[in-house]
């Protein structure tokens, strides 16, 4: 069977879409493929900023035949009153290339079978290819020349083989051909390829590695060489370098020593986010005046001079600015902040400074109210840094520059610690005064951006979430699982809009409250993937109050997921649901539980039901096991019971228990949504 080989060649590709551009490549290959019958293998995905390459080791060489029943007419239509066939009969025949005779009928319509030959896999690929290629989606497009395609950037080869044959077709007035090119300064040559092993053995001999982890292989052994200590190198760093050249080279450089008296996270800043460069630490862990730059091309000397002036340029702004920042306190940073704009209806920075104040303060009455102090210190603090020379200049270090002069002012552990984590997302657990102080400021600084935005109305729509409300909600979804304390979201919404109203702002509340559940909703369905869908659907379905509580979602979820392989129970669950959903609309009359006795129930199996629902109530802490317990009660009233009783007391006592067993089962989830 023939392999079939694929490379897009480009411009050079932001790293950020590499990775993700050659995945959705392979997939969309892969589903198209398979849908047509010519998918034997699996897909190879690899790529560089230049190139997308993807391999099948084995397609078929060409489609099965295959039949197509085609529905035509019905009888009434195709046939007169006299049985010859209709112009609407003769009409399909025509359409379909048959004769009357070689119809068949069934009750109600004509149908014909027709043979459909099989294609030969190469006029499937030149027709599939173009469009699978300019369908890619990505963050940001372009159009480049005449063409009015959009794609990351401009399209400059197409290699397509199919067992070492070219596969034909035109992308965007570019031909396909079964030539790749090499390193773009080293060895711009174009060179013949016709297999996946060709192509990369010939890309390698061309001074470009195809595979991001044999590029990070690289980049990690030549940093180790030729740094001048320890070399610091995130993940996320490190991805983006291997992302960012075909042949990666890593070069050391140095800057003055001068520079170390800047705060530490700005040197890390510059060096590691705005220059991609690895800072280097010695032994004891304290950062040196040196670093590695991963260079793609050039002579080593002449891009580590280039490097080295560039951050000293940086390095030089951001100590002028550090400078004249000394000159102040973080109480005159935050009296600044009247000049920054929040949200234009939302009032200025400076405002929302006293609303975050008194919010994490009510927060922490909450949860902990040894912290209120402090908490209320920290929302007053924490946006004051945004009118700081080094935040303009480097707006990334905003809440690390805060805690940084918070500390020099000799502010408590607790609220520095606080101003450092306010914008990162939680990750480890937020234990004692520091931590609680910590959660309380983000708490209420994610509260206050939701209520504000949604109070206004904004709420993201599609893929539109310009203010990241979504992010606020996922912060603090991820805040919860390290995090002991219980609170409800919900609960605090008051409290936000108060601070707003204090300040002159009207908002709608029932538009927060009814946003705020949709987008915990959509949250907890992208970021809880190991339950199943229909599990989701289960217990996000239901109208609770508990939506914006992810420990309650997060246990109820467990719950179902853990009794879905239970039929007899999922069963048993959903014959109580099913029957009081049918008799609400009919609008039969039921009660709720607290008006519900004992006394009204008129059978024995009715009396065991209400025992097994009440008595242990008090003392239930394991919903699980509680609801295991009423698989037998509930069988036998349902088994033993009319609950449609002819007469009308008894059918409203009886459906009022069963609306009892109903409610329960769904403070935790809708198990008649539950699949198999």
């Amino acid at each position: 069977m023939p392999e079939f080989l694929l490379e897009v060649g480009c411009e050079e590709l932001p790293a950020s879409f590499v990775e993700r551009a050659y995945g959705d490549l392979a997939e969309a290959l892969a589903k198209e493929l398979d849908s047509l019958g010519l998918k034997n293998s699996e897909p190879i995905a690899m790529g560089t900023p230049r190139r997308l390459i993807v391999s099948f080791p084995d397609l078929a060489a060409r489609q099965e035949d295959s039949t197509k029943e085609q529905r035509g007419p019905s009888l009434q239509a195709a046939y007169g009153p006299d049985g010859n066939p209709t112009g609407a009969l003769l009409g399909f025949c025509k359409s379909q290339g048959v004769s009357p005779d070689d119809l068949r009928k069934d009750e109600q319509y004509v149908w014909v079978t027709k043979h459909i030959p099989g294609r030969d896999t190469r006029e499937v690929l030149a027709e599939i290819l173009p469009k699978i290629i300019l369908g890619l989606n990505f963050e940001k497009s372009m159009r480049w020349g005449s063409f009015s395609v959009r794609f990351a950037r401009p399209i400059r080869w197409v290699l397509a083989s199919l067992g070492g044959e070219l596969v034909s077709f035109d992308t965007e007035g570019v031909p396909s051909a079964l030539v790749s090119r090499g390193h773009r300064f080293y060895a711009p040559a174009e060179f013949e390829a016709k297999t996946l092993d060709e192509l990369t053995t010939k890309l390698r001999a061309n001074f470009v590695e195809p595979e991001i982890d044999k590029r990070k292989a690289i980049i990690l052994e030549q940093t180790k060489k030729v740094a001048k200590g320890t070399a610091e190198i995130t993940d996320d760093l490190l991805d983006e370098n291997a992302f960012l050249c075909e042949w990666p080279t890593a070069i050391c450089g140095t800057f003055p020593e001068s520079y170390l008296e800047l705060p530490e996270p700005v040197l890390v800043t510059a060096m590691a986010k705005h220059e991609r460069m690895f800072p280097v630490r010695d032994a004891s862990g304290k950062l040196t005046n040196s670093f590695v730059f991963i260079r793609n091309s050039g002579e080593d000397e002449t891009v580590a001079r280039g490097c080295e002036w560039v951050l000293g340029a940086r390095f030089n702004d951001a100590r002028f600015f550090f400078e004249q920042d000394q000159k102040h306190d973080l109480n005159y940073f935050l009296e600044k902040t009247s000049d920054i704009l929040f949200q234009q209806q939302l009032g200025t920075v400076r405002q929302r400074a006293d609303r975050l104040a008194e919010l994490a303060a009510t927060v922490a009455h909450h949860v902990e109210s040894s912290v209120q102090d402090l908490a209320r210190e920290a929302g007053l603090l924490a946006k004051a840094d945004l009118s700081t020379g080094l935040v303009s200049e480097l707006s990334s270090l905003q809440g690390v520059i805060g805690a940084q002069y918070a500390k020099a002012e000799g502010k408590s552990d607790a609220v520095v610690h606080a101003l450092t984590l306010q914008y990162k997302t939680p990750s480890h657990k937020f234990e004692g005064e520091n931590g609680h102080v910590a959660a309380c400021l983000i708490v209420a600084d994610q509260m206050d951006k939701l209520v504000g935005y949604l109070g206004l109305g904004i709420e993201p729509s599609g893929s539109s979430d310009p203010f990241g409300l979504r992010k606020s909600v996922t912060t603090l979804i991820a805040l919860v699982e390290h995090w002991d304390a219980e609170i409800g979201f919900a609960s605090l919404i008051p409290a936000a809009m108060e601070g707003y109203r204090k300040q002159g702002v009207d908002l709608d509340e029932t538009k927060v409250r009814a946003s705020l559940d949709g987008i915990f909703r959509g949250r907890y369905e992208a970021l809880y993937s190991q339950f199943s869908y229909d599990v989701l659907q289960a217990v996000l379905s239901v109208n609770a109050f508990w939506l914006t509580e992810p420990k309650v979602v997060k246990r109820n979820l467990e719950i179902v997921q853990s009794l879905k392989s239970d039929s007899l129970f999922v069963q048993t669950a959903s014959r109580p649901i099913n029957i009081v959903t049918a008799a609400s609309k009919k609008n039969e009359p039921m009660s709720d539980s607290p008006i519900l006795k004992k006394g009204d129930m008129d059978t024995v199996e009715a009396e065991a039901l209400y025992d097994a629902i009440y008595t242990p109530r008090a003392n239930v802490t394991d919903l699980k096991a509680h609801f295991l317990e009423l698989v037998a009660p509930i069988n036998a009233f349902f088994d033993n019971n009319m609950i449609m009783a002819e007469d009308k007391s008894v059918r409203f006592h009886r459906l009022s228990l069963a609306k009892v067993a109903a409610g329960l089962f769904m403070t935790v989830g809708d198990f008649t949504k539950l699949e198999g």
